[in-house]
Formats: structure tokens, C-alpha cells, sequence
């Protein structure tokens, strides 16, 4: 059975009395059968209770006969059991959140609190009118005659005030954000996150947050399921000193996938640094370090060099190192010293486990397994030519291919004698086989910590162990020193966001200082990609790679498709000499555990020893006493096994790799560039955990990893001496390990728990294991709560995730696999945890950018619009009358102005999503909020008044007073019209043109749609207004159509005031861009440069590549290289006719030969062409110097190198 959200089974056995007495129904009425259990409680991992049969036998109940609520049966049509807990009483639901807390952005906790500012401001502002007034009325009011009885109290003018600026508090703010937010959840259906093997798009099921998305600086992330498949693949093997890779699972995957086009990107000379060919498609895996040509002994290993393994032979590819060429190698000279130590080895895989061999309707032979892991050897051992065919109660037959795969197999039969099964104590099992030419054979595999203490020469091992983890120590120390000295320089250079590459804006550059900026661009994030050059040295090193990253489907252990190689290959693929050397085949071995467990694979060690009868004899009898003794009987037996697991020979090592899902590793490294914390919260064991850490680059080579564990350390110790080094900076990388019961502990201590939460503030990563989901949820909510900024995000698959989705501010389920309560309880439901990417990098970026746009520009709009209002209150002695007609500005925010900010709010993209991929360190604008702040609303506001001032003031003094006496033509109403026009062109303007950087054809829409409309109300508002709908105070029937519509001068002041208001917004931007820029500004300048946006989008294309290959348009590198392409074949061909219309002259030489001349040249090199089929040179020869631009472009048959 398996919770849901799990697919690694576990096993469930009833209590076997229980089940004797109780076959039945009838049995089960029949019988007596009492049981008592514990009280309900929130542990998972152990249960308490006993049964009584028929008021006598009483046994005891553990979590081995429990099935919990949520949980899948496998491998079994049926049960018969008894409730024991019921609704909440579950131990699934006393994990859950009784009463999950509603989500709401953070962004709308700072809106509201600018919206409290501005209604200060508005109350302020008619304070400010209304004390005007007072002064107004003493100085003009009471001294006009006109005005007799015409004063009024303050309290109206002051209402009157309210009344008029309130609409500066934007109510259709919340209004239209919803409609914004709704339409931005539509968008989200982006094809790049589409899963098309499990037919799942990304599910929404709220718009509430979706600026959450744009500023997660938290992932709390589950592992099986979320990270891994689960699905365990035999990837490498070291056996006789010597490593190969197993890749057979691979090679399939990219015949399935087909020959999809890469993306190279174009090498550039750099100077001082070596350009390198990168795919972007896919992460170019690294060739294993577990290499045939494997350690030499006595190496030192210390100082800057990144480095596992030391090659005997240099030149030999770790391509070649193929589980395939070593059958290959076994069964060419299958008499070697190597052949035999392979074949053992083998058959020890083959022999040592407890999988039972099954076959299905096609004949094929499937196994069922008590852990994937051993499924996972079993598996490699059938693909390596030892296929486990049957099991019987005490024997196993092995088909084997002595002769080669295509001879007739042989089967064999071993006797199973014992099996001392595996345990957590023990950490191996082992087995007693008699072997078909009846000798016996003790076979053992486990923990390498614990193996390596059972061999006959476990000295020389430990020896050789601490050796190698010094070395390791020291390399990984002076990495470490590297990256901190690395980050120092970063940290010293106070950018905006993060480090840009150095280099200035350009208004005007050269050719040359174009090419430098987009190598330098080109350096800079190749930098980043390959963690600040450490990528690149284990890359370029010939003896280590770490993870080949095989999850991605392409492999580059998997470069070459031949099947076979030369026998000269073969004869130096092994060396034979060195076989029999022990000391080098253990110092070989334990470094390839090393770097196996660095690449995060899980390793075994495996051991061998021949027994005589005599012994065997002797054991078992003490054997058979420990297996039916009644008291202490598992200690006894674990006891009688190690007499036998001794003076064992070493066999082999395996490691078997946690496949990742598809892109996590890459998705990860690009979230922690993005200044992204992620945590990982497993049930798992800690070593499986630490394992897939490694694995997905959780846990980098150089990282500090610090295990609480209250058993065998002192806790609060190790938090305060991490927490002294990270602070101190002499830690580069820094990995909190913590277990269950250990954070139960932290959890009851107050002044231990604030250690441990200030502490995993400052590590970069923090991996829980053995976690229950309410513990999930304390974490998630003590971040939450602690970093007061920060907003967090958890994803996860299974029903055991849904606390910690509840308690985050984001949370994400997984769908498409074996659990989907996280996902129907979730915000958002993706396929895939790479698709993480798409959706916070870009979808979360512009959503954040377009609420704060959206935001920014509501406000902005309503104080352009209604400072003019105030403006106007000198000229009509703050009498609170209107400068615009009622009706008309009652639909200001209705008809006129809000597609301009919807769409703002809906459409905008600040940078391309390739720009956003490639560069992830972009996405720290929201996590800093620096897209809606406090200085950014003054800003707004700074202009809003600017802008106010220009359009009221050029209407006024243009139109209002200096160039018209006429009444008709510059009234109230005259002067209200053109200053609402030139508002509503100006919003529109900016709005759509100026503040979007994408401009579609969607813009000009909305502004012909929002000025047209404008115009078009007053069209109808001068023949259907009446004298009652404006109360007389507004001359507005026929004015529009017959009086200032006709006047150009209305249309030419409209026209002035707009292009100052214009030039103005331009000037100011354009100031700030040059003076002050913003990471954004830098970047969409570089999008302009062709070549970089190319550079951009091949370091995203494993992102976009779905989107591109279903989609009709091609990226820009691809139509450039086809126009490039098209425009080399046809200079190519210019070229060769005019090289071909050149005459030419031939002569003889002396040799025989024939040189070939034009006639413009007396002399230059000659070129020889022989004639093949002849014993000499050919008749003709021709001597041109063109003929080496012919061969230098590689026409026909001829190449460059074929030239002497």
C-alpha cells in the first residue's frame, strides 16, 4: 500500500493468529477477537495496540498491520479490517488544517494602506479649499454687490469639497482588479506548461494571488512525487577497479523522443575566457568521474582543483564506459582476470535480494520487489545478461549469455540456503547460495560504512576511505573558498537588484564595442550557469563530472550511438595489470562510492566469501537456534549473522540514482539564481533524503551540511556555531539537515525554536526528513510569520502536502501522478515541477509588474484628472463648482479611462519571457516591491500634479483668457471640454503607449476605443442634453457640433497641451533611464540587440522549446539563421563562378604533376592534385591561389584538410 502522493509501496502483513482464526466472515462472527489501541494522535510512523484472541493469546499491534486513511491497496484484489479511527480522528486528518486561514496578497496590504494616505490627502485638500474659501469670501464676496445673500456656510463648502475630490479614493480600483486578475488566470493556460504525456494543463483556481506568484523568495517543496519519480534506474557500477556507466534506460528515452533540434549557441572568442558550445534545450550533462581509466594511488588532491578521480590513461572518454562495452569486453576474453571478477559480480546482483521473478500475458519477466531499489538491480542485472528466470522456495534460476547475446542462453540453478534479510540496524543483507558446482558462497551488499568493516582486508579499506574523503575535504574546501571569494566581489558592488555585467548604456557604440558588450553579456551568464565557473572546470576536467543529469532524457554519457568498438578500443578499455593490484582496485572503488554519493546516487557495497561445509554446518545450527528461539530472537539472529559476515572479499560497489523528474535540477539552479530559498520536506529516511539533495543540486559539491540530530549531537551546539560561521561569511554554501523527532524537540523548546528558525533564515537550504504533515505546516507558517517580507510557496503531490499548501501564501499541487487531494485543494495545479519556472519567472513577474502598473496608474489617473478640478476652485473662488459637466464626469472611470488601465493591468510585459529565463536574477523586483512602493506612488503623484498643472494652464492661458473674447467659445463648459479631452488623451496616451514596453495592435484598439469614444459621448451629449439635465450652470446642447467643434483653435490648443504633457512624461523617463536605470531598462535595451536576444532565448529554450515546436512562430535565432543561411548559399555561389570565369594556365612540372595557374599570377603556392588509380601524380596540375579560398569554403569533395 501507498499514501496517496507516495508510489513506494510498503508492505502490510496481518497479525498471523488473527488471521488464522479470522479467515472468514462466518470466523470472524464465530470468534472472540478483542482489540485495543492507542489514542488518536499525529504520528505516522508508529502505532501501539494489542489484540486479544478469545480471552487468552494477547499480541502486540504495530504500524506493519495498519492501513491509514488515503492510502492506495496494490498488489492485492481485497482485505478484511476493522475500523479503528473515524472522520477527524484520523491521523491524515489530525495532520490537516482544521481551519485554513484566507489567502490574500500581500500587494493589497500596501495598496491599502496608500489608499488611507490619499484620503488624508483628500481630506486635506478640502480643508485646504475650504479654508480658501473663507479667506476668498472676506476679501472678494462680502465686498461685491452681485453677491449679495450669496454666502454660505463653511460646512457646505467643506461637504462640497468632499464630495468633489472623493473619487481621487479610487473605488473602481478593487472593481477592476478583479476583472484584471480574472483575465491574467485565462492567461496562465501557457502551452510551455502543458504536460503532454499525462494530458495536464496548469489549473488556476483562484485569481486572488496572482501577484503572489512574482514575489516567492520561499519553496517548501515535498520530494516523492514532486522532485523524484520515485522510479529508481541502476546508473553505475564499479567492480575490479574500474567504473561504467549504465545508460541503456537513456538511449531509450532519446529514441522515443526523437532527433529534436538544438539549440548551439555561436562560440565567441572572448578574450580572456574560452567560449564554450552550450545546448540550451537541455542541460548538457557532464561525463561521469566514475571512468574506466580510474584513480591512481598517491595523488594529492588539495588546492584549487576540482577533482575526484585520477586518470592512468589519459584521453580515454567516459562516453565509451558503457555497461554495453563491458558485457561486450566480458565476452570477447571471457578468461581474464577482470571477466571473472565481472561475472561474479553479476551473479552476486543477481543472487542477492528477495524479488520474486513474475510473468506477464506477453511472456515478458517482471518482478515484484520489496523496495525499488532492489527492483532496480535486478532490473540492471537481466539487462546485463543474468536474468533472474523463477524462484522456488529455496532455489533461483539464472539465465545467463556465456557465448554472447545471440548464442543460446544457459540457465543455471542456485540453491538459496539462507537469507539474513536486511534491517535499519544491520544496513546490508546477505545470502548463502550453493553454487551449481556445489560450493558455497556467502553473498553480502550494504552500507559501505558498514560493508567495508566486514572484508578480510579492512584495513587497507578504511585506510583507503579516509584518504580519499581528506582529498574530498580538501577539494571541496578550497571550492568553497573559491565561491566565498566570489561572492565578497559581487556583494561589493552596489547594483540595483544584482550584479549586471560591467558594462555601460550605449547611445551610439562601434561595431567593436557592439561585440564587446554581447561578449560580455555572453560571459556573464555563462558565469552564472555554470555556478560562477565550477560547472565548467569539473566539465573540462578529465577525470570528474558530478550528476550526468540524466533525468533530462539526453545524457552526455549517451554521445555515441555505435554499438561496437575496434579491437585496439578493447584491448586498452581494462587494464588486466592493475586488476590484481588490491590496493589500487580499493583505493578505485572507494573513490567511485565518493563520487557516486557526490552525484547523489545511493550507493551499495557488495562482498563475497566461499564457505566449507564443515563451517556452513556449524553455522547453521546456531542459526536455526537464533531463528526459533523465544526470546530476544532478531537480536540473536543479527547476532549469528555477522560470525558469518566476515573475511569477506570485495566484489563490487553499485550506485542506483533517485530519478528526477524531467528539468529539476535546472528549474532549481535557476530559482536559487532568482534569490529563491528552497526547502525540502520529506517523510523519507535522511540518507535518501541528503541523496536526491545531491542528486537535484539541492546540495552543491562545496556545500557545508550540518545534520541536527538530538540522538548523537548536541543540537542547540550545532545551531549556534553554523549560525556564528554564516554570519562570520566563512561559509559558501550552507544545507540544514533536520529529522522528525528532532524538530518535535525543537518545537516544545521556545528559546531552541528561535535559534533554529533564525538560523534556517540563514542557510541556503533546509532539507526535513521523516516530516509528518503537521510538521510540514509549522515550518511553512514559522517562516511565514517570522520573515515578515517574505512570501512563500509549497508544492506538493499528495494528501500529506495539503497542510503545508493551506498554510503557505502560494500553494501549488502536482497532478498527473498517483495523488490528486493536493491538487484539487491547491491555488495551482501544474504537471510538473520544472514548469515552476515558466510560472513564477514570468507568468508570477508579469502579474506582479501588471497589478502594480495597474495600481500605479489608477492612481495616477485619478489625481491627473481631479488636481485640474482644484486647480480650477482660484477662478471660481472655491465655491466647489465643477470644472466638468456632471454627467460626463460621472463617467470618467466608466467609459473613458478603464480599458486604458485594464488592459494595462492585463497585457503588459516589462521583458520577453526568454529574457526572464536566461536571466532569473530578474525576478528580485518583486521579492524587493519595488514595483509598487511608496516612492513610486510619489513619484506618480509628483508627475500626476506636474502634468495637471501643464494641461490646466496651457488650457487657461491658451484658450481661456489671452487669445478668445468670445463668450461662446471659452465658457465653463468650453474650458471644461478641452481640459476632460486633453486628461483623457494624455491617459490613454500613456497609459497604452508610453508605459508598455510589448505594443500590440491591442493598444491602438483601446485608445481608439477610449478617445473615440470621448468624442463620440459629446457628439451625443449636444443634441440630447437639455436645459434641466444640467440645471443651466452648463451651455451644453449644440456645442460640441455646432460651436467649439468647429474651432481649430480648440483643436490646436488640445493638440499643444497633449504634446506637453507628452514631451514632458518623455523628458522625465528618458532623464531617469540615462541618470538612474533600472535592471529593466538595461535589459530591454539589450532585448534590442538581435544577437543577445538570441543569447537569450537558446539559455531558455528548455522553457519554451514545447511553445516553439506546436506553434507556427519561430524564435528569432531560428529566422535569422535561416536568412543567414540563405545569404552564405547565394555568396557561395557568386563566388565559385566567378572563381570558375577566372582563365586559367596549366603546366607541367617536373614530377608528372599538373599545376594550374591564372593568368594574372606568376608565381604562388602550388597545390597538387593527384590522380588516383595511377602510380604518379596526374597529367594536369593547376597553381592558383584561389584554389585555397575554393577549398577553405569546402566545395564538392575537396576539404581544407586535404591540402599539403
Amino acid at each position: 500500500m501507498a499514501l496517496d502522493g507516495e508510489t513506494n509501496l510498503k508492505n502490510k502483513q496481518p497479525c498471523q493468529p488473527v488471521a488464522k482464526v479470522c479467515a472468514t466472515v462466518e470466523d470472524i462472527c464465530s470468534n472472540s477477537i478483542h482489540f485495543a489501541v492507542e489514542d488518536p494522535n499525529l504520528d505516522l510512523y508508529k502505532f501501539d495496540g494489542n489484540v486479544v484472541i478469545n480471552g487468552q493469546e494477547k499480541l502486540p499491534l504495530t504500524n506493519n498491520e495498519i492501513v491509514y486513511r488515503g492510502s492506495i491497496l496494490r498488489n492485492t484484489e481485497q482485505v478484511l479490517g476493522m475500523v479503528i479511527y473515524t472522520g477527524e480522528e484520523c491521523k491524515i486528518r489530525m495532520n490537516a488544517n482544521k481551519n485554513p486561514r484566507i489567502k490574500s496578497p500581500s500587494l493589497q496590504a500596501r495598496v491599502n494602506r496608500v489608499v488611507m494616505l490619499i484620503v488624508v490627502l483628500v481630506v486635506a485638500l478640502a480643508v485646504a479649499c475650504t479654508i480658501a474659501y473663507k479667506y476668498w469670501a472676506e476679501d472678494v464676496e462680502n465686498s461685491a454687490w452681485y453677491l449679495t445673500q450669496a454666502s454660505v456656510d463653511l460646512g457646505p463648502i467643506f461637504t462640497s469639497f468632499l464630495i468633489m475630490f472623493n473619487t481621487m479614493i479610487p473605488i473602481s480600483l478593487y472593481v477592476s482588479m478583479e476583472i484584471v486578475k480574472v483575465a491574467q488566470m485565462f492567461l496562465l493556460n501557457d502551452i510551455d506548461m502543458y504536460d503532454e504525456e499525462t494530458d495536464t494543463p496548469l489549473e488556476a483556481r483562484t485569481s486572488t494571488i496572482n501577484e503572489e506568484l512574482g514575489q516567492v523568495s520561499y519553496i517548501f517543496s515535498d520530494k516523492t512525487g514532486t522532485l523524484t519519480n520515485n522510479t529508481m534506474k541502476f546508473r553505475k557500477i564499479s567492480v575490479a577497479g574500474t567504473a561504467w556507466f549504465h545508460d541503456l534506460d537513456i538511449r531509450e528515452e532519446e529514441a522515443k523522443e526523437g532527433d529534436r533540434g538544438k539549440l548551439i549557441h555561436k562560440k565567441r572568442s572572448v578574450k580572456g575566457k574560452k567560449a564554450v558550445s552550450r545546448k540550451s534545450n537541455v542541460s548538457e550533462a557532464r561525463p561521469s568521474g566514475v571512468r574506466c581509466s580510474n584513480v591512481s594511488t598517491g595523488v594529492d588532491m588539495a588546492g584549487t582543483m576540482s577533482m575526484r578521480g585520477r586518470s592512468l590513461r589519459d584521453g580515454k572518454m567516459a562516453s565509451t564506459c558503457r555497461t554495453t562495452d563491458m558485457i561486450e569486453y566480458i565476452q570477447r576474453k571471457p578468461y581474464t582476470v577482470f571477466a571473472r571478477k565481472a561475472k561474479l559480480f553479476l551473479l552476486s546482483i543477481a543472487l542477492c535480494h528477495t524479488c520474486i521473478p513474475e510473468e506477464d500475458e506477453d511472456g515478458n519477466t517482471t518482478y515484484q520487489a520489496s523496495s525499488p531499489d532492489e527492483l532496480a538491480l535486478v532490473s540492471a542485472a537481466r539487462e546485463l545478461g543474468f536474468l533472474v528466470q523463477d524462484r522456488q522456495s529455496n532455489t533461483l534460476t539464472i539465465r545467463s549469455f556465456p557465448n554472447g547475446a545471440y548464442e543460446p542462453a544457459v540457465d543455471e540453478v542456485f540453491e538459496i540456503l539462507e537469507v539474513i534479510e536486511f534491517s535499519s540496524a544491520r544496513k546490508r543483507m546477505s545470502v548463502l547460495v550453493r553454487m551449481p558446482d556445489q560450493r558455497i558462497c556467502v553473498f553480502c551488499k550494504g552500507a559501505d560504512s558498514i560493508l567495508m568493516n566486514l572484508l578480510k582486508k579492512s584495513n587497507l579499506a578504511q585506510e583507503k576511505a579516509v584518504e580519499i574523503e581528506r582529498r574530498a575535504s580538501r577539494r571541496k574546501a578550497a571550492e568553497a573558498n573559491s565561491i566565498i571569494r566570489r561572492n565578497s566581489e559581487y556583494n561589493n558592488r552596489k547594483e540595483s537588484g544584482f550584479s549586471r555585467p560591467s558594462m555601460h548604456r550605449r547611445s551610439s557604440v562601434s561595431g567593436q564595442q557592439v561585440n564587446t558588450l554581447r561578449d560580455s553579456i555572453d560571459v556573464w551568464l555563462r558565469d552564472r550557469e555554470t555556478d560562477h565557473g565550477l560547472l565548467t572546470r569539473e566539465n573540462d576536467s578529465a577525470y570528474y563530472s558530478p550528476r550526468p543529469s540524466t533525468q533530462l532524457g539526453r545524457a552526455s554519457m549517451a554521445v555515441s550511438d555505435s554499438s561496437s568498438m575496434h579491437e585496439a578500443e578493447y584491448e586498452d578499455l581494462v587494464e588486466e595489470a592493475l586488476v590484481v593490484n588490491e590496493t589500487a582496485v580499493f583505493e578505485r572503488c572507494f573513490q567511485h562510492l565518493n563520487d557516486f554519493a557526490t552525484e547523489g546516487l545511493r550507493t551499495l557495497l557488495y562482498g563475497h566469501r566461499y564457505l566449507d561445509e564443515a563451517t556452513y554446518e556449524n553455522w547453521k545450527k546456531a542459526y536455526h537456534e537464533a531463528c526459533t528461539s523465544l526470546v530476544d530472537r532478531q537480536e540473536k539472529i543479527e547476532k549469528v549473522g555477522e560470525e558469518i559476515e566476515q573475511q569477506l572479499e570485495l566484489t563490487g560497489a553499485t550506485a542506483i540514482e533517485d530519478k528526477l523528474q524531467k528539468g529539476v535540477p535546472e528549474a532549481i539552479d535557476k530559482l536559487r539564481r532568482a534569490n529563491i530559498k528552497l526547502w525540502m520536506l520529506t517523510g523519507d529516511k535522511r540518507e535518501t533524503a541528503i541523496n536526491v539533495g545531491h542528486s537535484c543540486r539541492l546540495v552543491r559539491d562545496y556545500s557545508t551540511v550540518v545534520i541536527l540530530d538530538q540522538e548523537n549531537n548536541d543540537v542547540e551546539q550545532s545551531i549556534v556555531k553554523l549560525t556564528a560561521d554564516i554570519t562570520k561569511g566563512v561559509v559558501a554554501h550552507s544545507v540544514l539537515v533536520v529529522d522528525g523527532q528532532t524538530l518535535s524537540m525543537i518545537e516544545t523548546d521556545a528559546t531552541l525554536r528561535l535559534r533554529f528558525l533564525n538560523l534556517a533564515i540563514l542557510v541556503d537550504s533546509v532539507i526535513c526528513c521523516r516530516a509528518s504533515p503537521k510538521q510540514k505546516a509549522f515550518l511553512v507558517k514559522s517562516i511565514r510569520l517570522q520573515v515578515k517580507d517574505s512570501v512563500t510557496l509549497a508544492i506538493g503531490d499528495g494528501a500529506n502536502d495539503i497542510a503545508m499548501i493551506q498554510e503557505a501564501h502560494v500553494g501549488i499541487g502536482i497532478t498527473g501522478k498517483e495523488g490528486l487531494q493536493a491538487a484539487r485543494i491547491s491555488d495551482y495545479s501544474i504537471a510538473q515541477f520544472r514548469f515552476l519556472l515558466k510560472l513564477l519567472l514570468c507568468h508570477g513577474r508579469w502579474n506582479y509588474i501588471r497589478a502594480c502598473k495597474y495600481t500605479l496608474g489608477t492612481f495616477w489617473k485619478e489625481m491627473l484628472f481631479y488636481l485640474t478640478q482644484a486647480l480650477y476652485q482660484r477662478w471660481n473662488g472655491y465655491t466647489g463648482t465643477s470644472l466638468y459637466e456632471s454627467w460626463s464626469l460621472s463617467m470618467f472611470n466608466t467609459l473613458f479611462t478603464s480599458l486604458a488601465v485594464i488592459f494595462l493591468g492585463i497585457f503588459t510585459k516589462d521583458l520577453a519571457a526568454s529574457t526572464l529565463l536566461a536571466v532569473p536574477e530578474l525576478y528580485n523586483k518583486g521579492q524587493r516591491h519595488a514595483g509598487f512602493n511608496i516612492k513610486l506612488f510619489l513619484g506618480w503623484t509628483f508627475m500626476a500634479a506636474c502634468e495637471a498643472m501643464i494641461i490646466y494652464f496651457t488650457m487657461y492661458g491658451l484658450f481661456g483668457n489671452v487669445l478668445f473674447n468670445n463668450r461662446a467659445g471659452n465658457d465653463i463648459y468650453s474650458l471644461g471640454l478641452l481640459s476632460f479631452s486633453a486628461c483623457v488623451v494624455v491617459i490613454n496616451t500613456k497609459l497604452q503607449a508610453l508605459e508598455v514596453h510589448n505594443k500590440t495592435y491591442l493598444s491602438v484598439i483601446v485608445m481608439v476605443i477610449s478617445i473615440g469614444g470621448w468624442f463620440l459621448w459629446n457628439m451625443i451629449l449636444s443634441v440630447r442634453y437639455t436645459m434641466e439635465s444640467g440645471k443651466g450652470v452648463y451651455h451644453v446642447n449644440g456645442n460640441f457640433l455646432k460651436q467649439t467643434g468647429h474651432s481649430l483653435s480648440f483643436w490646436a490648443v488640445l493638440l499643444v497641451t497633449v504634446m506637453a504633457v507628452i514631451v514632458f512624461e518623455t523628458a522625465v523617463s528618458a532623464a531617469r533611464a540615462n541618470l538612474f536605470p533600472t535592471d529593466v531598462d538595461i535589459f530591454q535595451e539589450y532585448e534590442q540587440d538581435l544577437e543577445i536576444r538570441k543569447r537569450f532565448e537558446e539559455a531558455a529554450a528548455m522553457e519554451l522549446q514545447q511553445g516553439w515546436d506546436r506553434g507556427t512562430k519561430k524564435a528569432s535565432f531560428e529566422l535569422v539563421r535561416e536568412t543567414e543561411k540563405a545569404e552564405e548559399e547565394e555568396a557561395r555561389e557568386r563566388q565559385v563562378q566567378e572563381l570558375l570565369a577566372r582563365p586559367r594556365v596549366m603546366t607541367k612540372t617536373g614530377s608528372g604533376q599538373v599545376a594550374v595557374a591564372t593568368t594574372n599570377m606568376e608565381s604562388g603556392p602550388n597545390v597538387v592534385i593527384e590522380v588516383p588509380g595511377t602510380g604518379h601524380s596526374g597529367e594536369d596540375a593547376q597553381r592558383s591561389k584561389d584554389i585555397h579560398e575554393l577549398f577553405s569554403k569546402g566545395y564538392g569533395a575537396i576539404r581544407k584538410g586535404h591540402l599539403k
